[in-house]
């Protein structure tokens, strides 16, 4: 269980900004040779978040970070549908759908946000 005041919600919310970056970069590379696409498992990576679970622990400096981390969560390259002659694993229509499902996670959550910060603030104001 996560030990934010907004709970799972603001795991969420944190998680859906981080994954819209991934996506826009997916996006602004569509026309870059040999740029392969990134993307999470947005389920996945929420409930590690709400297990507080999914970071890897560096216990000896001498280990490797992962570059390609998002929200704890290690990104994934896309399978492409289908090749292309350039190398690009960008796929326009894939990255723009996860991209508005992305956007309305994001809304969804800061829309829990928001009302669980209202009731706080009704909380410490008395009413």
């Amino acid at each position: 269980m996560s030990n934010d005041i907004f709970g799972l919600a603001g795991s969420a919310l944190k998680l859906s900004e981080d994954r819209a970056v991934l996506l826009t970069s997916n996006l602004v590379n569509a026309s870059t040779p040999h740029f392969k696409a990134k993307d999470i498992d947005f389920n996945k990576a929420l409930k590690e978040a709400g297990n507080g679970g999914g970071t890897l622990l560096k216990t000896n400096a001498a280990h490797i970070t992962p570059s390609s981390e998002v929200g704890g969560t290690t990104a994934l390259y896309r399978v492409p549908n289908q090749t292309s002659l350039d190398g690009n694993t960008v796929d326009d229509e894939i990255e723009r759908k996860n991209f508005i499902e992305n956007a309305l996670h994001y809304q969804v959550n800061l829309t829990f946000v928001q009302n669980k910060a209202s009731e706080l603030m009704k909380a410490i104001k008395g009413e």
